[in-house]
């Protein structure tokens, strides 16, 4: 496992820098994509998470957090697809985009498992990491906190749409997984869960 370790790292810095590029003018179409290619990421990272915690503490606690991490990253990931196919469909024409947009945002449903619960889900499954984390104490503990706090961030960040906050949060989400691959790398200084 630790030749994989590196994919936890790469998963929030593809999606920190998709963030950092819809900024960009004409950046959006590289943005979504490098937003797939940093939610797709997520697939592995879930494994790789769970098989950090998984004889620790509760069995439902990892398994819940790679169940919620895959069907966000699923979720987002058909999310930057629509996003991608309707551009295309449009032929980058933003007159065109627009309206296409908005038929998909007044399907309720579609938008609400499209652009809320699919990111809910994502975080959520990464926070219960998190929370494994600080239960392993020692050297998990910064993680822990730092990952918790990062999806926390992330969260309220998609509730104000305010972008910098989202960059905070995957910041933080980042340095709890460049922590993660150190820890695991370290040797075990674990104390007893509480």
């Amino acid at each position: 496992m630790p030749s994989r370790l590196p994919i936890l790292a790469l998963a929030p810095a593809l999606l920190v820098t998709g963030v950092l590029l819809m900024s960009a003018p004409d950046a959006w179409t590289v943005s979504h994509l490098i937003f797939l290619a940093g939610t797709l990421t997520m697939l592995p990272a879930g494994v790789l998470l769970h098989d950090l915690v998984r004889d620790d503490g509760p069995a439902w606690l990892p398994w819940s957090g790679r169940a919620l991490m895959f069907a966000g990253a699923l979720t987002l990931a058909g999310q930057f697809l629509i996003d991608l196919v309707v551009t295309r469909l449009a032929g980058g024409d933003r007159t065109l985009t627009g309206p296409m947009f908005d038929t998909i945002q007044e399907s309720t449903p579609l938008a609400l498992i499209l652009y809320q619960v699919g990111p809910a889900l994502l975080f959520t499954g990464l926070a219960l990491f998190g929370i494994a984390f600080i239960r392993r104490a020692g050297q998990w503990l910064l993680p822990g906190w730092l990952l918790v706090a990062g999806t926390l961030t992330v969260g309220a960040a998609r509730i104000t749409d305010l972008r910098v906050v989202e960059v905070i949060g995957l910041g933080l989400v980042l340095a709890a997984l460049v922590l993660t691959v150190a820890s695991a790398r370290a040797p075990a200084e674990r104390l007893p869960a509480a």
